[in-house]
């Protein structure tokens, strides 16, 4: 599956690159929510990861904005800094889960499985 992740601590983006491709998916590692934005446009995605706090644009922002551009674009959000509110805020634009960080990648990788399957 090719996976769009938007992180821009760059540890957190690498570990969580190099474990989803261990899977064999192909992972296209953008860094703020614009640059997520912009990739999305050009190439098709079987799932998206966004951090909720991101420079430039925040993942709630560019989850409207994803939503807009394919409504059924399947979106998991994540945090390590976000409140309740912006938590809620991400389910309410239409992600289907998020994680809170640091989270077990297994967490991550069934999250993924369960919601394409669906």
């Amino acid at each position: 599956m090719r996976i769009l992740l938007a992180e821009d601590d760059k540890n957190y983006g690498k570990v969580l690159k190099n474990e989803l491709e261990e899977d064999k998916n192909t992972v296209d590692w953008v860094v703020d929510g614009v640059q997520a934005v912009l990739q999305f446009l050009e190439t098709p995605y079987g799932a998206v990861l966004l951090d909720l706090k991101m420079p430039r644009l925040d993942g709630n922002d560019a989850l409207r904005i994803l939503k807009k551009i394919s409504p059924g674009v399947r979106v998991i959000t994540f945090s390590g800094t976000a409140g309740e509110a912006e938590k809620k805020e991400s389910m309410e634009c239409g992600a289907l889960h998020c994680l809170s960080k640091p989270f077990p990648i297994s967490l991550l990788k069934e999250q993924l499985k369960n919601h394409l399957q669906e």
